[in-house]
């Protein structure tokens, strides 16, 4: 599957792709930002887990999830997912990340780039 990239006019960086694509960007965005924080962490953890939460997100019809943040990573502007939209298109799972802002879409495609994966930038 292809990753797409692309930024919004209010400053957010959007990735969209396959559960394990996406897993394996915030991975890399851990180990070469050196970011251990709660938001990251938390968004593995629901991409992980695609099928319960996507089953959550339709009971509650909600459309985007939100991962936990820690009050001092988001005063100190560590805090890398803003949020997370889950879908399916028949049996194809889909999750698109939106990034915080102060994330730098450029740098964030030079980690795209480093997956070794096919980038599509919708700007």
């Amino acid at each position: 599957m292809v990753l797409r990239i692309s930024r919004s006019p209010f400053g957010y960086t959007y990735v969209e792709g396959s559960p394990e694509e996406i897993v394996s960007l915030l991975k890399l965005i851990q180990d070469e930002w050196s970011r251990d924080t709660d938001d990251l962490d938390d968004a593995i953890r629901i991409i992980s887990n695609f099928e319960v939460f996507y089953e959550m997100m339709r009971k509650k019809f909600k459309e985007y999830i939100s991962p936990r943040k820690r009050e001092g990573d988001l005063i100190r502007g560590l805090v890398v997912v803003d949020k997370i939209k889950l879908m399916k298109s028949g049996d194809a799972r889909i999750v698109t990340v939106i990034f915080d802002k102060r994330v730098n879409h450029y740098e964030l495609e030079h980690l795209v780039r480093k997956l070794n994966t096919s980038l599509e930038d919708k700007r």
